[in-house]
């Protein structure tokens, strides 16, 4: 035995019932309630209706004032034309783009990225639990870089594989937010 299935949980109106709904709509807008009765009944229980009161019920008609039409948008004092500031940034950000880095080289072979001056040493990696020494310190050379490839290169996939990452130049989440990041 066979159990018959719904084929059509939902359908779509047809013309003629969207022609109904959208007079429905139309006349239900268009209505307003001008006059309201207040009835009191000899128990003392109020109710507020649309229709005059039955004859038992002390009847009050209460006016209703139309509705006030829509207020428009309000305008704001904003300027529409971009601000200096904005301009300063984008000068500010052009100029930051072509600023020199710094690639360092430890005496060690290790090679991290600043953007400022590279320190005069470094002091001794460990990273070890007990805290045994994997790698001696040692004194810092520098050479110039654009501040475009210190920033691909600290923010590369691979840096991590590379010796001396872990004293690269960062920027902290607090600055980056308020838009403090160089390498932007």
């Amino acid at each position: 035995m066979t159990s018959p299935v719904s084929t059509a949980a939902h359908r779509t109106l047809k013309l003629h019932e969207w022609l109904v709904l959208l007079f429905l709509l139309i006349l239900c807008n268009g209505v307003r309630a001008a006059t309201a009765y207040k009835c009191v009944d000899a128990s003392g229980a109020i109710s507020f209706q649309p229709t005059a009161c039955a004859a038992s019920q002390h009847a009050t008609e209460i006016e209703l004032a139309p509705a006030r039409p829509a207020a428009p948008s309000p305008q704001y004092a904003i300027d529409r034309t971009p601000s200096t500031s904005l301009r300063q940034r984008n000068v500010r950000i052009a100029r930051a783009k072509t600023e020199t880095a710094y690639e360092c080289r430890t005496s060690g072979g290790d090679i991290f990225y600043r953007l400022s001056h590279c320190p005069h040493s470094i002091g001794e990696k460990s990273s070890d639990r007990r805290g045994a020494s994997t790698a001696p310190g040692g004194t810092v050379s520098s050479r110039p870089v654009s501040r475009d490839l210190a920033c691909s290169e600290m923010r590369r996939a691979g840096a991590v594989g590379r010796k001396g990452h872990e004293y690269d130049e960062t920027v902290s989440t607090y600055d980056r937010n308020l838009g403090k990041d160089p390498c932007k």
